[in-house]
């Protein structure tokens, strides 16, 4: 009796060390797929972004902005630009530049060339006085007690862990690889190590002029016809290496990994996104 006792106690024990392991080891990235519907061949968005699409909304910004511009009201003029009214190729969400063989055939690399969207804020030329400056800091207050903060932390860090598996990727740097060879015939002399960090200096000499900060700029100049032949090479290359696609891949992979590590918190953080986005869906009804 003894003995089978001992025995029926640690196959309990082994039974919750078993049970505990699981919750600690969370759900895979496989079956946090299988949950949500992701399907990374079907979407250029990595799963922060497309399974909670309030996350980095900019109409997040345009409500605030909406806000801004009531709050100072015979303060300071405060120009509000509607996100739809923003032309620029860089993603609002993610950030991220359009760059494809037909981008790079009108505007070879568009970073380069591409106007800047209208500003939304304070115009250029108005002085900023102190007491201009105090009304901006308690209006900015305002809007956060009406609005609270955005409840991103927890997919910022999910989409950092995303980045994160880019450079250790086997099959990005494969990619990378393959990227290489098939950019030889360009003749680039300072051909970087990967596609994110182009154009070379060898290119954008041309495109760029130095501000008053030191800073390179856009010199308003037209690609020049060596920069559009390079560009739709190395668009056509990463489209040969399966570049984007690998990227896409090794981001998605380490994202539903994390989000299966912190399931509950995700979980949270969706229902909380969804609550902070009707406050900002009032604001823009109410002012927009």
């Amino acid at each position: 009796m003894l003995v089978a006792g001992m025995l029926a106690t640690s196959t309990l024990l082994a039974g919750c060390t078993a049970s505990q392991a699981t919750e600690d080891e969370g759900i895979s990235a496989q079956d946090v797929a299988a949950r949500y519907g992701y399907d990374e061949t079907t979407t250029s968005l990595s799963p922060v972004y497309a399974l909670v699409p309030q996350f980095h909304d900019p109409k997040d910004g345009y409500a605030r902005d909406l806000l801004a511009a009531q709050c100072l009201t015979g303060v300071v003029e405060y120009r509000v630009v509607a996100p739809e009214e923003q032309t620029s190729l860089i993603g609002q969400r993610t950030g991220q530049l359009e760059f494809d063989e037909q981008v790079a055939a009108r505007w070879g690399y568009p970073q380069l060339h591409m106007p800047a969207d209208a500003d939304t804020a304070v115009p250029d030329g108005v002085t900023i006085t102190p007491e201009i400056q105090s009304a901006m800091q308690a209006c900015g207050q305002k809007a956060d007690e009406r609005l609270g903060t955005p409840p991103e932390r927890l997919l910022n860090d999910i989409e950092d862990a995303g980045w994160q598996a880019v450079p250790i990727s086997s099959e990005v740097q494969d990619a990378i690889s393959q990227w290489h060879a098939c950019m030889e015939p360009a003749g680039v002399i300072d051909l970087p190590s990967q596609p994110s960090e182009m154009p070379p200096a060898s290119i954008t000499s041309q495109s760029q002029v130095e501000d008053a900060q030191g800073n390179f700029v856009p010199s308003g100049a037209a690609a020049s016809d060596r920069e559009k032949q390079v560009a739709e090479l190395d668009a056509q290359c990463r489209s040969q290496a399966g570049y984007d696609r690998a990227v896409l891949h090794a981001r998605a992979d380490a994202e539903l990994t994390a989000i299966g590590k912190s399931i509950e918190g995700f979980e949270a953080s969706r229902g909380a996104y969804e609550d902070y986005d009707k406050k900002l869906d009032e604001v823009i009804s109410e002012l927009g």
